[in-house]
C-alpha cells in the first residue's frame, strides 16, 4: 500500500465529497486541490528546512497538513491542542501522487452512472441518501474495483475503511465495508476465489 496513493484517495474522498455538494466544475476542484497540494509541499519543506515562517504561513500549513497529511500519534490529543511542530512532526509529508487522485476525480465523475449501479444493489437506501462523505468513499472504492485490477481488493478495502473512519460518522466505516465487500465479490470474484484456495 503506497503513502502517496492513500494520500491520494484521502484528497479524492474530499474532491469527491465537494464536487457531490456543490457540482462545481471538475476542473476548477481539480485546480483548487493541486494548488493547495504545491503550497503544502511548499510550507512544509521551508519548515522542514528551519526556514521561518509568517504567522500566516504557518496558519496555512496547519490547515493544509490537517487536510492533506496523514496524522499519525494525535488520536488522544484536541485538535486545538496540537501544535504546528507537533502535527508537522507527526505528519507524512503531503507527497500525494497527483495524477492518481485526478483519475479518481475524474473516474468517479465520468462513470458515475456505472458506479451507482454497481452500488445500489446492496444499499438499504437511495444512493442520493447516503450520507455524502461515505457516497464519496463508496464511490471511489467501486471505481478502483472496475477499474483497477492491479490493485489487491484487500489495499481498496482497507483503505475505504479507513477514510471512513477519518471521515465518516462513529459507525461508517461498517457500512463502507459491508457494501464494498459486497461489491468486491461482484467485480473481484475470481481473485477473491483465488485468494480463498491460496
Amino acid at each position: 500500500m503506497s503513502l502517496a496513493r492513500t494520500l491520494a484517495r484521502r484528497a479524492a474522498v474530499q474532491a469527491v465529497y465537494q464536487w457531490q455538494l456543490a457540482r462545481d466544475s471538475l476542473p476548477d476542484i481539480e485546480r483548487q486541490f493541486v494548488e493547495e497540494l504545491q503550497l503544502a509541499k511548499s510550507l512544509y519543506r521551508r519548515h522542514a528546512e528551519g526556514f521561518e515562517l509568517s504567522p500566516p504561513e504557518r496558519e496555512q500549513l496547519e490547515e493544509l497538513l490537517e487536510k492533506f497529511g496523514r496524522s499519525q500519534g494525535t488520536d488522544n490529543v484536541e485538535e486545538e491542542d496540537v501544535t504546528l511542530e507537533q502535527r508537522a512532526s507527526q505528519c507524512q509529508v503531503p507527497d500525494v501522487q497527483v495524477g492518481y487522485f485526478k483519475e479518481l476525480l475524474h473516474g468517479v465523475a465520468n462513470n458515475l452512472a456505472l458506479l451507482d449501479a454497481a452500488l445500489a444493489k446492496y444499499l438499504d437506501r437511495p444512493i442520493d441518501e447516503v450520507d455524502p462523505v461515505e457516497r464519496a468513499i463508496l464511490r471511489i472504492g467501486c471505481y478502483e474495483f472496475m477499474r483497477r485490477p492491479e490493485t489487491p481488493y484487500r489495499v481498496i478495502l482497507n483503505e475505504a475503511i479507513n477514510l471512513a473512519k477519518e471521515f465518516g460518522a462513529a459507525q461508517s466505516y461498517r457500512y463502507v465495508n459491508g457494501i464494498l465487500d459486497r461489491v468486491a465479490h461482484e467485480c473481484r470474484a475470481v481473485e477473491m476465489a483465488a485468494r480463498r484456495r491460496g
